[in-house]
C-alpha cells in the first residue's frame, strides 16, 4: 500500500502540470495575417490543426473537379491531429491523422517553436516530419479564442 501513494501523487501532479499549460486552449490565426484562416486546438495530451488559404477555388461538384482544380482546393490546406509534448520553447507533434501521408507515418514528428505572450501565441516549424530542418518557415501569429 505505500507505493499506492506516491504513484497517485505523480498522477495528479502530471495532470495538474498539464492542465495549466499555456497551450491549453484555441488558437485562431490573427486575421491580420491576409489570405489564410487557421484554427488549432490544444488539450493537456492532444491537439489538431487546420489552416487553409481563403482565396481557393470554391468547386460546385469535386467529382467533377480537374486535377488542377483540386491541386488549388486542397495543395494550400494543412490538416493534422494526433499528440503532442513541449520542451521549452519547443512542441513536437505525433499526428495520428494528416492531410499528407508520410506526416502520419509511424515514428513521424514535427517540430515547432513557440512563445505565448498574454493571449497572443507565435509558431513557426523548425523541423518536418522527414526530419529535415525548415529554415524559412513563416511565424505565424494566433489570438486565444477560448
Amino acid at each position: 500500500m505505500a507505493t499506492v501513494g506516491p504513484i497517485l501523487l505523480a498522477t495528479a501532479f502530471s495532470t495538474a502540470f498539464a492542465a495549466d499549460s499555456p497551450l491549453v486552449g484555441a488558437w485562431q490565426l490573427d486575421p491580420g495575417q491576409s489570405g489564410q484562416a487557421a484554427l488549432y486546438l490544444f488539450t493537456p495530451t492532444r491537439y489538431s490543426m487546420v489552416l487553409a488559404a481563403t482565396d481557393r477555388p470554391d468547386i460546385a461538384d469535386m467529382s467533377k473537379a480537374t486535377a488542377d482544380e483540386l491541386r488549388a482546393t486542397l495543395g494550400p490546406l494543412l490538416a493534422n491531429a494526433g499528440t503532442y509534448e513541449v520542451s521549452g520553447d519547443l512542441i513536437t507533434i505525433h499526428p495520428l491523422v494528416a492531410k499528407i501521408p508520410v506526416v502520419m507515418k509511424p515514428g513521424a514528428n514535427e517540430v515547432y517553436r513557440f512563445r505565448i505572450e498574454g493571449k497572443i501565441l507565435t509558431l513557426r516549424q523548425v523541423r518536418n516530419a522527414r526530419g529535415v530542418a525548415v529554415d524559412s518557415a513563416p511565424t505565424l501569429k494566433f489570438v486565444r479564442v477560448e
